[in-house]
């Protein structure tokens, strides 16, 4: 089947992996992209910028003049890479080396473009810093997915390969893709992409069906930034970056004969189905529930059938998803499915409302097929709404909500989003209840309530003749069940049979027999189809198979689910941890930002179009004002006592927050039993509490005038330090991309007694950063705390790598443990005086912060109140015990961001632990920008440095003049150049002085444009805008890539420029500047060369 393919080879040094289509080899304008890891002395030592991330730079050469310095690797044609991926401090190289061929979409017209499909079957990583794993003995084979390291991963010395789990994972059979055409998009999608898109011939796979999204995002990068339209045409029709989908692909032909495989050429029709599993929120059956404050669903698959014949293509869509509320649910439960709503109606009215819109917007309407059990709510169901608001199980003894709750709070959230049933329309079918006793005929019933839904919806089909759209499918069924496996496979299987065979019987397009036939092809794949589906969500096939295939189930069915239902059991509770940290490092979710940096192209041009970016969003941004209240309370392990809260979280009546942040340190006790079995019963006791606290004091603070409540948004928990984040109703259709992580420090970071716990928070567009923290204790562990700091500050990622200070705001709320240096008796005496200010000037933290030691680019509002630690616990007592603590400041919030206004600052005095909370009142702006508009702008940015680059081109070919640099032309203000005149001409007497071991000569005096006479040099041609700067310093100099000269007379080739494609190559290959004097200028010219071919 056709595809592309590439030869791998290797450069040492600089090391760098290219990619060499194999016709290249033979091709005297061939090209090939390299990929190599920068670093500030052209070698690998090292490739992180000051941020912190890693710089990949991605350059296209001519195979002519550079793969001399490559090696080819002992490997057959490979398919493409997978993507780049930065794991445990080296960054990898991942290249799908094995693939089956599966099917060709085109179907059966011989004339169509071919479209096939492939199954990725094995996948190898390379270093982009080490030559260690280019050794076959590292090279994944073909496994059992998640299977310990083979013999394959271990060389004589015992080194593993550290991402042999990701190349299993990848190579697991689960996942497919297309070298000519985007396998991510549905025909219909395609087609109207094609009919609406401004550059219709540009590769622009869906971002939430290709799950290497993240690993292909500098490639992504170089192809919008880096190249100009044509270029990136070139590029993507080159294949280079190979876009993955994970789901299924089955195939199923008919035609005049039944064994269609003796007789292929009789086939009359093609069925073909493609299942495309979402990357919004992927994982595994029990750790990954519900909703994510994006409108992600677990379990989010779109499933497109395609019936083909040689006059016209059919095509049909659906898709399965959890429901769209946030839910959990415990992996150890036999012969039930209790579950816990987390958020209250209000609070996850956003995140239902961002999954429908986005199901609006990709199928304009929509109709949510429920399947889970009707009956058996509990008594007085309405009231989980607040029951949920903090996390509640629902229930007094913990028992949590059942199935039918949660399908009746499902058609609470689609009532509450106010849709009409035109657009959003909702059936409730209990599939349990109505097949009991193997009654599967009845889910007929169920067919004829969507049969309005499906007769309106239609389907896709399009002329194959002629290209011409014949029908477009106008909305989708969505359908859930508790899985969104069993039940949903058996359902979407009759709803797809039921609406092609009725296509069939109105356009007469086969006989009779061949429909019954493509019929029971279609039910062999859906059957398929579950089985796939179910094993990525739970490590098993599906169940109900037989139901899928024929209708019926029997004792085998029977014994077979059963024998799954064990297995998913053992498999959910002892594996599925691990498989779902290999899934978040892929897509770059959860906790993977611990073990993973940011991996970012190297772009000369980023900071300038950054500078211009910033300058016209300035323009377009709105600006609102918010108010905030922090909190930080140590609990001193002591559990909700059940009275009164007093004035701890009183509100001001001026002021109304519009979120709430509380961290905790010592929620319960730090005892040994409590840091090895974390117990959140205190944290699920105070959500409740808090909860309703809030409220109260919101009531009593604003009386008439308080509009809405505040509810729990995210609350998470390591060991004693618990983070708790409330929002009002206002504020939560902006909130979005909530995350907290853990990070512990205690017994150097493998003990949880103290460490934090930290929010990520995009309110609108302004990223926001909340760490609880608990440091070292100890009045003399000053370099202890100051180590935990930097420790947290450091080692804390969020998706995508991303740090505490890389947020807009960052707020640290905690328990930092700095002491005052005095005596006891002299602090306490400054105490009872009022002397604060007196007390300050020995703050260990003040001092700290002052040397620059910890904090930095950190403020703290003006103390005016005394210490909070530590007193006799529930007195407002300072310590009588033994060892009479000095009086302290050890709960602290601290501040960073642009122009934070803070209102107050102070304690409340609240007993209910020995310490006191500490509370600050805070307003800042945040921005809203038009993430549409914005990528808009950034693209134009672009594009006019190409254009400009383009017109200086023309400019340069037309009049016999060369310009500027293109580095040092980067670098300056994109602006309407004005014509230039020949101010400066380069001769023998105003030449600069010569390079030396300090200075480059072309440095001195600054960048000066040298306009050079192309009578006088004919050969010349401009930088290449792809390639790093150049230094006489260089020591790596006598390799060409790394030092650039002209191309002399014999040697250009002047049709090129007359030509765009030979253009275009001769622009991407890394151009030479000629260095006086250079004994290593060597051109190559009259050396005879071949590229050494692969065996």
């Amino acid at each position: 089947m056709d595809t592309k393919r590439f030869f791998v080879y290797i450069r040492s040094h600089p090391r760098a992996v290219a990619l060499v289509p194999t016709q290249a080899l033979t091709d005297p304008e061939g090209t090939f992209v390299a990929i190599s890891a920068l670093s500030a002395d052209n070698g690998n030592s090292s490739s992180v910028d000051s941020n912190g991330d890693i710089r990949v730079t991605i350059d296209i050469e001519r195979v002519e003049k550079s793969l001399r310095y490559y090696s080819p690797l002992d490997i057959d044609a490979v398919y493409g890479c997978a993507g780049v991926l930065d794991y445990q401090g080296d960054t990898y190289v991942f290249i799908i080396t094995q693939a089956q061929a599966l099917c060709n979409l085109s179907g059966l017209d011989a004339n169509a473009e071919s479209k096939p499909v492939f199954r990725v079957t094995q996948v190898m990583s390379l270093s982009l810093t080490d030559n260690i794993y280019d050794s076959q003995a590292y090279r994944r084979m073909p496994g059992a997915m998640y299977d310990d390291i083979g013999p394959a991963d271990i060389d004589v010395y015992g080194i593993s390969n550290p991402c042999s789990q990701m190349c299993t994972f990848l190579a697991n059979g689960a996942f497919y893709f297309s070298p000519r055409f985007d396998i991510t998009r549905s025909l219909q999608s395609q087609k109207m992409r094609v009919i609406s898109a401004d550059d219709p011939d540009i590769c622009d796979p869906d971002p939430k069906f290709q799950w290497n999204n993240n690993l292909l995002q500098i490639f992504n990068d170089y192809r919008m930034h880096m190249c100009s339209a044509n270029e990136r045409q070139l590029f993507d029709y080159a294949g280079y970056a190979v876009s993955l989908i994970q789901g299924a692909v089955e195939s199923h032909y008919a035609g005049r004969y039944s064994d269609i495989e003796t007789h292929p050429d009789s086939a009359v029709i093609a069925a073909f189905l493609i299942s495309r599993s979402s990357s919004m929120r992927s994982g595994m059956r029990f750790l990954t529930r519900g909703v994510d404050d994006e409108g992600g669903v677990a379990n989010e698959v779109e499933t497109e059938v395609i019936v083909a014949t040689k006059a016209i293509t059919f095509s049909h869509v659906q898709i399965r998803g959890s429901i769209p509320v946030f839910w959990t649910q415990e992996g150890f439960q036999i012969g039930s499915h209790r579950v816990r709503i987390t958020r209250s109606v209000k609070a996850t009215l956003p995140a239902t409302k961002r999954h429908f819109s986005d199901l609006l917007s990709r199928y304009k309407r929509v109709c949510a097929v429920n399947l889970l059990k009707q009956h058996g709510s509990q008594p007085g169901y309405n009231g989980v709404a607040t029951a949920a608001a903090a996390g509640s199980s629902g229930t007094a003894n913990g028992a949590g909500f059942s199935e039918a709750d949660l399908g009746t709070f499902y058609k609470t959230m689609i009532d509450a989003m106010g849709l009409p049933g035109s657009l959003v329309a909702y059936e409730a079918f209990d599939y349990n209840g109505e097949v009991r006793g193997g009654h599967f005929d009845r889910v007929n019933t169920l067919i004829r309530q969507l049969n309005p839904f499906l007769s309106n919806f239609q389907y896709y089909m399009v002329s194959n003749d002629s290209g011409t759209i014949l029908s477009v499918q106008r909305g989708v069924q969505r359908t859930n069940c508790i899985d969104c496996l069993d039940r949903t496979n058996v359902v979407q299987s009759v709803i797809s049979r039921a609406v092609i065979g009725e296509f069939i019987r109105q356009s007469r397009i086969v006989s009779g027999s061949v429909m019954d036939a493509v019929l029971d092809g279609l039910g062999r794949l859906w059957a398929a189809n579950g089985n796939s589906i179910s094993k990525l969500y739970t490590g098993t096939g599906a169940l109900k198979s037989d139901v899928t295939t024929s209708g019926k189930s029997g004792w085998a069915g029977f014994f077979s689910d059963a024998s799954k239902s064990l297995s998913r059991l053992m498999q959910n509770n002892f594996q599925d941890k691990g498989k779902q940290t290999t899934i978040d490092l892929l897509l770059g979710s959860g906790d993977s930002g611990l073990v993973c940096r940011p991996v970012k192209l190297y772009d000369p041009y980023e900071s300038v179009v950054a500078s211009q970016l910033e300058q016209e969003l300035a323009k377009i941004s709105r600006k609102d004002m918010i108010h905030v209240m922090l909190c930080t309370y140590n609990m001193h392990g002591k559990p909700y006592s059940g009275g009164p809260l007093g004035s701890w979280l009183a509100m001001p009546r001026n002021m109304r927050p519009d979120f709430i942040a509380i961290g905790f340190q010592e929620i319960v006790n730090l005892d040994v039993q409590s840091v090895i079995a974390a117990d959140n019963s205190n944290r699920r006791t105070w959500e409740q509490v808090l909860s309703a606290e809030i409220n109260k004091q919101y009531r009593k603070a604003f009386a008439d005038k308080a509009d809405g409540e505040y509810a729990l948004v995210s609350s998470e928990q390591l060991v004693g330090v618990a983070l708790l984040f409330f929002a009002h109703d206002s504020l939560l259709p902006r909130l979005h991309n909530v995350q907290m992580v853990k990070y512990k420090t205690g017994l150097a970071g493998m003990a949880g007694n103290k460490g934090c716990v930290a929010a990520h928070i995009m309110l609108d567009d302004t990223s926001i950063c909340i760490v609880a923290a608990h440091l070292a204790a100890g009045q003399s562990n000053v370099a202890e705390r100051n180590s935990d700091f930097h420790t947290i500050r450091m080692g804390t990622r969020f998706r995508r790598g991303m740090h505490i200070d890389d947020h807009d705001y960052a707020f640290w709320l905690g328990d930092l443990n700095y002491r005052i240096d005095l005596p006891s008796e002299q602090a306490r005496k400054l105490v009872s005086q009022g002397q604060v200010q007196s007390l300050m000037m020995y703050d260990q933290l003040s001092l700290q912060m002052a040397s620059g030691k910890v904090f930095r680019g950190y403020s703290e509002p003006e103390v005016n109140f005394a210490p909070t630690y530590k007193f006799d616990s529930g007195t407002d007592i300072y310590d009588t015990s033994e060892k009479m603590r000095v009086p302290s400041w050890t709960d602290r919030i601290m501040y960073r961001g642009k122009d934070v206004n803070v209102l107050s600052y102070y304690r409340d005095e609240i007993r209910l632990s020995d310490h006191k909370p500490v509370l600050a009142m805070m307003k800042f702006e945040v921005l809203s920008i038009d993430k549409a508009l914005k990528r808009q702008i950034t693209r134009n940015l672009y594009a006019q440095r190409h254009k400009n680059q383009a017109a200086m081109t023309n400019s340069w070919a037309g009049n016999g003049t060369k310009i500027e640099s293109l580095i040092d032309w980067a670098e300056s203000p994109i602006q309407e150049k004005p014509d230039m005149e020949l101010t400066k001409k380069s001769t023998s007497s105003d030449l600069p002085p010569p390079s030396s071991d300090t200075q480059a000569w072309w440095d001195v005096g600054g960048p000066v444009e040298h306009i050079v006479d192309a009578s006088k040099a004919p050969g010349a041609v401009y930088i290449n805008p792809f390639a790093p700067r150049v230094s006489a310093m260089d020591s790596y100099a006598v390799s060409p890539e790394n030092s650039v000269r002209s191309r002399s007379l014999s040697q250009t080739r002047f049709d090129d420029l007359k030509d765009p494609q030979k253009q275009f190559q001769s622009q991407l290959q890394p151009q030479l500047i000629d260095i006086p004097g250079d004994p290593f200028a060597d051109d190559g010219s009259g050396v005879s060369w071949e590229p050494i071919q692969p065996h």
